[in-house]
């Protein structure tokens, strides 16, 4: 019986476990002028089940979101398909896409998704170009353009729609650091916290995309993953912080 009862209780903490919602992202694209940059995030919310799609696009310029954005879809039924709140959320946000011309698409020059195991999430390597034998990790950039993107977490006064006695939230401090001249810089850091983050408790690196094609440009995007508080544990959405590896 007590053997039956543990099993009981580590399932019931697996499931506990596996409820947060984690969601995942797709980068839609650039303007050609890359002034622009729309990404998606989606998945199923925990607790109600209900599934959700999110279209953000943002003037990488002045690094807000445009007006109107984000385009969001919450399907109230746990029967509903998360491609049905994709075809809510895109149509949404089809004009302003057009409008904007957001048309082409984006590369991506490195990826750390929260289901992948690593080491350390709050740092991440990548090369800007493709070396033609291959990024290895410990080795120098052939092209001498390997950076770090680093992440850590800074004590902000709490949102006022964070509820007293819930813990500590943090805002977060965005860091590239040039490997080959060892030089770093801050990127991006928040002065207070804003309300649509639900709470942070940490912050990852989920991604670095730039715009493919012709003519090359310089203005990339990091997704940083945001782990706030939900429903049933730690739900993890994203922000985008756009960047350029010259000063």
């Amino acid at each position: 019986m007590r053997i039956l009862t543990l099993l009981v209780l580590m399932v019931l903490g697996c499931s506990r476990a596996m409820a947060a919602d984690g969601a995942a992202f797709n980068a839609i694209g650039y303007s050609p002028d890359s002034r622009y940059f729309a990404f998606e995030q989606y998945g199923v919310q925990d607790g109600s089940g209900f599934p959700y799609w999110d279209v953000f696009v943002i003037d990488l310029k002045t690094n807000e979101w445009v007006k109107g954005s984000p385009y969001r879809a919450l399907l109230e039924s746990e029967t509903s398909k998360p491609a049905a709140a994709r075809d809510q959320a895109r149509a949404a946000a089809a004009r302003a896409l057009k409008d904007l011309a957001i048309t082409e698409p984006a590369e991506l020059i490195a990826a750390n998704p929260a289901t992948e195991a690593v080491p350390e999430r709050e740092r991440l390597v990548f090369d800007r170009w493709y070396e033609s034998l291959g990024a290895r990790s410990g080795e120098k950039s052939q092209l001498g353009v390997r950076f770090e993107l680093s992440v850590e977490k800074l004590p902000l006064p709490r949102p006022a729609k964070c509820p007293e006695g819930d813990g500590d939230s943090y805002g977060v401090r965005v860091s590239l650091k040039d490997l080959q001249t060892s030089t770093s810089r801050v990127i991006f850091e928040d002065k207070a916290i804003p309300d649509s983050r639900n709470c942070p408790l940490a912050y990852d690196i989920a991604a670095v995309v730039a715009q493919s094609g012709l003519p090359m440009t310089d203005r990339l995007v990091a997704l940083i993953g945001v782990y706030a508080r939900g429903f049933e544990g730690l739900n993890h959405r994203f922000i985008a912080v756009p960047f350029t590896i010259s000063d």
